[in-house]
């Protein structure tokens, strides 16, 4: 699946974001973990899941540069703030292309905040022009997003019957009637979600 030094390059990016910022360092392997795991259960070819790889390394490169007075706000953004916010996947696309090695990657990196109803960024995009690896990327990201708030914030609360993973689930659904998601492609990840974390196969 991976070409030969790839695993030196993503080992660099990954140690890039880990100075930058822990989090988003371990949130890289956390999300390449995932997509590798959807990736193979939806049956993708080897180009594909090396695509959803480095993906899951270069989606945030262009966090680098949004001050952390923003990237760590726990509180509601300014206007001004999503203004920087929505500049990272343009420069994101815009690292990738001074390396050869990830010039490939540039316009999948680009897209990735992008909606099927074309309220995303940077671009606008609807529907089939958002590419279809970008759209499992997608599902994989704010799954991850929203599981591992979920379970920083109840780890000093008492259980709940409730699987944790299911409010990623909800908040997909939401964006399903929204327009935002793939109807077809979202019930194959609340599928995938509910084996990968109760151990199915």
């Amino acid at each position: 699946m991976l070409h030969p030094g790839d695993a030196e390059i993503l080992n660099f990016l990954e140690q890039i974001q880990l100075a930058r910022n822990v989090a988003a360092g371990l949130r890289c392997y956390r999300l390449r973990t995932m997509c590798l795991h959807f990736g193979r259960w939806l049956g993708l070819e080897k180009t594909q899941l090396r695509q959803l790889v480095f993906l899951s390394y270069c989606h945030g490169l262009g966090k680098i540069g949004i001050p952390d007075s923003i990237l760590l706000n726990p509180g509601s953004l300014s206007e001004q703030d999503w203004v920087k916010i929505r500049e990272y996947p343009e420069v994101s696309a815009l690292i990738c292309k001074q390396l050869p090695v990830l010039r490939e990657f540039a316009p999948l990196v680009r897209s990735h905040q992008e909606r099927l109803n074309g309220t995303g960024y940077p671009d606008g995009l609807q529907g089939d022009e958002i590419p279809y690896i970008v759209q499992v990327f997608q599902l994989v990201n704010i799954a991850d997003a929203i599981i591992s708030k979920r379970l920083h914030r109840t780890r000093n609360e008492s259980g709940s019957e409730r699987p944790y993973w299911m409010q990623a689930v909800e908040e997909i659904r939401k964006e399903i009637e929204a327009g935002v998601r793939d109807p077809e492609l979202s019930e194959k990840f609340f599928q995938f979600l509910e084996l990968f974390y109760q151990g199915g196969g």
